[in-house]
């Protein structure tokens, strides 16, 4: 049987789910394209908390296109060295921070109140509202809103996160296709009490890592804590029993983590969350699509994450404008586009695994063992790196300039 027509009240409106580098970027990408997108946001306004993100190569590119580039150069970490510790607090090994940070480092919250900035004009923000529910009728998806409002789309975009309610809704259940790589982390902000300049630090202990950089021309400090464990239930809404969490499993640690333990307690952007990837067959069912850690997210292990979430946002977008409404054959494009950068940057962050939780004592480890696993993680960079340019590169003759 055919399918009717898509109604022309619907045609060209999409809705995408997220307000996050993904998101932002697509919205803005759409409407320069003369598509109507529409964005809804869970939380009231921009996240407000998490680490610092990598922007390489392509994502750059993709940057200076929405003229925004400056901007974020400006706002940069501006990282001059990362090193490891031992117990005693003295430098063990040095890393270059190009490998750490990338062309451009800066912090998630940043980098979306920039984006948030530019990818104003001819799009709609909600803020506080998510989907409860979709339907896909062929034609268009009948979107109901955890408001109450209900809304009709040609075609609905999960853009929000490894725990996307997107994919949960047209795909099936997180359990199915989030694969947990053994480990948990959080982040906070707390003052620059150890005296850093422009550097960053990393000090590990068998199952344990506490990772720290300098921020607001060095005025804070950006703390990650790793640790290994099994997968287990917890309430993501429970601050304070994630808190817990972390001070039982860091005590004891050494050097001066009980201080920044203890500088934990006052901060107020506290992010905590397991280290998963996401593995999907397909990351498009219908007239939904998923983009961004929704669809293929690697993890922080692997640096790419907003790489990816922007080129994939690019690529997306190229393939909509360009596909004269067959959202068929642009979603097929995408999925073809993406495959290796999404590949090779999971294949990454598992190689990279070692390198932020140790399974030994990390002051024995000698330098040669571990100049060696990073010309190893080095050579998986710049493949998926070159992956990456490929499917940016690889654009639709309409979407060239």
């Amino acid at each position: 049987m055919a399918m009717r027509p898509t109604r022309r009240d619907d045609a060209g409106t999409v809705l995408i789910c997220g307000a996050g580098i993904a998101g932002t970027v697509l919205a803005y990408r759409l409407a320069c394209a003369g598509l109507r997108p529409t964005v809804v946001e869970r939380s009231a306004g921009l996240r407000q908390a998490g680490n610092a993100v990598d922007l390489r190569g392509p994502a750059v590119e993709v940057m200076a296109d929405m003229g925004v580039l400056v901007e974020l150069e400006a706002r940069a970490t501006q990282l001059g060295e990362f090193f490891r510790i031992d117990s005693s607090g003295k430098r063990v090994f040095t890393m270059a921070p190009e490998v750490i940070g990338g062309e451009i480092e800066l912090l998630r919250t940043e980098l979306n109140a920039v984006l948030f900035d530019a990818a104003q004009t001819g799009v709609e923000y909600r803020f506080g509202e998510s989907i409860r529910s979709l339907h896909d009728r062929g034609d268009g998806v009948a979107v109901t809103f955890d408001s109450g409002r209900r809304g009709d789309f040609g075609l609905v975009i999960g853009a929000d996160g490894l725990h996307s309610r997107t994919r949960a809704l047209a795909f099936g259940p997180e359990t199915e296709f989030v694969r947990h790589l053994g480990c948990y982390q959080a982040h906070f902000t707390t003052d620059n009490i150890l005296g850093l300049h422009n550097a960053g630090l990393l000090f590990n202990r068998p199952g344990r890592s506490l990772g720290c950089y300098t921020v607001h021309q060095n005025r804070e400090l950006v703390i990650g804590l790793f640790f290994e464990s099994a997968q287990r239930a917890y309430d993501r809404a429970d601050v304070a029993a994630q808190r817990h969490w972390i001070n039982r499993t860091f005590d004891g640690m050494g050097w001066r983590a009980a201080e920044l333990l203890e500088a934990m307690q006052a901060c107020d952007d506290f992010y905590f969350d397991a280290i998963a990837q996401v593995a999907l067959a397909s990351p498009y069912r219908g007239r939904v699509a998923l983009v961004g850690d929704a669809a293929y997210g690697p993890s922080l292990l692997s640096g790419m994450g907003a790489t990816l979430a922007i080129v994939g946002a690019a690529v997306l977008a190229d393939e909509l404008s360009c596909r004269s409404g067959d959202h068929r054959q642009a979603f097929a494009r995408y999925e073809a586009r993406i495959r290796d950068m999404t590949r090779l940057s999971q294949e990454l962050a598992r190689a990279s695994l070692g390198w932020f939780i140790q399974p030994d004592d990390a002051d024995g480890i000698p330098p040669d063992t571990q100049l060696a696993a990073d010309r190893e993680s080095d050579v998986l960079r710049d493949r998926t790196l070159a992956a990456v340019r490929a499917a940016l590169g690889n654009r639709p003759s309409c979407a060239r300039k």
